[in-house]
């Protein structure tokens, strides 16, 4: 679940790239099973790098 203000900045494309990457590292996942939890470290990582790349940038996080 992700909760965003539709007004921010940016979020669009935040939240296509966090689909993406569940896409990648869960959906494409032989072993995953819809509504179980995400047990991936690369799935932990690359959203970690997506929402420190986007705070960075200025479009998302706390100080926006």
């Amino acid at each position: 679940v992700v909760l965003a203000d539709p007004r921010q900045a940016g979020i669009d494309a935040l939240l296509r790239k966090i689909y993406e990457i569940y896409s990648d590292f869960a959906l494409k996942n032989p072993f995953y099973s819809l509504e179980m939890p995400i047990r991936c470290e690369l799935f932990d990582q690359n959203l970690k790098l997506a929402l420190e790349v986007a705070e960075k940038a200025g479009s998302f996080g706390p100080g926006s």
